[in-house]
């Protein structure tokens, strides 16, 4: 059964196994929309799931977070959609190089786009590679970097660190937005009663809109609920409303366990309520871990100490202990209060063997046949 997780509009799911291209996927509900973390082997995704998608973030270019933006270029080019991405200096360039490995010739102008934003130390680039001119590449703007924040909307903020990777690579943050409950006490000290107004307010206050205007309310009254009126409605939202703690989740990829990795991993991830993190190589790995800047086992150990999330989810186990999994859950040691999932050593389709094609079997019905 499915851990259930405190997330209010925000279904996670890792779309990979223990051994596969990491690949997660955030189901924005409300919106009916979806988030891609990494962009590796993608195959096995439907394409109803592909073309919902909103916005990418690549960690880093290396084949296996990155190789799978033919297969969704493949699907979405023709929907009339700008998508978003997001990715280490130099993604704008190398996309338009992949794409630039096919004919365009039959592009139309209502073909869908890519937005690209290059997130750097200290600002943010961005390019438009367009579909109706056979994504081909513009720069749109250079801006500073003011804090970590990327990306964000109604529901959500994602926040990005550059880790050392030998290349740059990015971890993230993706955070819900505060919650909030009514204040029950508030309402019978103000004798208010409650109704379909209190759908109405929160729409209002989730989307910061007609929050200058007066709001119908009910009240008791000696004959029973009667209708009132807010006039200021910022004051009212203040009062009636009590913050719920957001719930997060960190994304860790391919990062060097050095004191620089580990600074900007404890700021940006303390705190989170999931953590998912590569967990490359077992602790007899450990110099194998250090000269290609990936973690071990004992190194997660540590970050698990540091951030002590309430779950934490290993991925991207490197496929020389394809035949020793269990090892990894053996060598992981969760602090209290950690629960540890589990996921399959594969999800994606095995391949197939040549003996395994069914042309076989039609090349023997046609020798019947004749």
């Amino acid at each position: 059964m499915a851990p259930r997780f405190p997330f209010r509009n925000l279904e996670p799911a890792f779309c990979s196994g223990l051994f596969d291209d990491p690949l997660l996927l955030i189901r924005q509900r409300p919106l009916g929309s979806n988030l891609l973390f990494d962009c590796g082997q993608l195959t096995h995704l439907a394409k109803r799931t592909l073309t919902a998608i909103e916005a990418i973030f690549v960690s880093h270019t290396h084949m296996d977070h990155w190789m799978g933006i033919d297969t969704l270029t493949r699907h979405i080019y023709v929907a009339p959609k700008t998508v978003q991405l997001y990715g280490p200096a130099g993604i704008a360039a190398k996309l338009e190089s992949k794409l630039a490995g096919y004919d365009w010739n039959l592009c139309e102008a209502d073909w869908g786009s890519y937005r690209v934003h290059e997130i750097l130390e200290e600002r943010i680039e961005s390019h438009l590679l367009s579909g109706p001119e056979g994504f081909r590449r513009s720069l749109l703007e250079n801006r500073p970097r003011g804090d970590r924040v990327i990306f964000e909307n109604r529901l959500l903020k994602v926040e990005a660190e550059l880790c050392d990777h030998l290349v740059p690579s990015l971890i993230f943050r993706i955070s819900e937005r505060p919650g909030f409950s009514v204040a029950g006490a508030f309402l019978q000290r103000r004798g208010l009663v409650k109704g379909p107004w209190i759908r109405q307010l929160k729409r209002r206050y989730f989307r910061q809109e007609q929050l200058d205007e007066p709001l119908p309310v009910l009240r008791q009254g000696a004959a029973g609920p009667e209708e009132s009126e807010v006039s200021d409605v910022r004051a009212f939202c203040a009062e009636l409303f009590e913050e719920q703690q957001p719930a997060s989740l960190g994304y860790i990829s391919d990062v060097g366990f050095t004191e620089a990795n580990l600074s900007r991993i404890g700021g940006l991830l303390q705190g989170v309520t999931l953590l998912l993190c590569e967990t490359t190589f077992l602790r007899d790995d450990r110099d194998k871990a250090r000269s290609t800047r990936h973690l071990c086992s004992d190194d997660v150990n540590r970050l698990l100490e540091l951030l002590r999330p309430p779950w934490f989810l290993p991925m991207h186990l490197s496929k020389s202990y394809n035949r020793c999994s269990e090892r990894l859950y053996q060598e992981l040691e969760p602090p209290p209060g950690t629960t540890l999932l589990r996921i399959p050593d594969m999800v994606t389709p095995r391949p197939l063997l040549q003996m395994e094609f069914p042309w076989r079997e039609y090349e023997q019905d046609l020798g019947e046949e004749e």
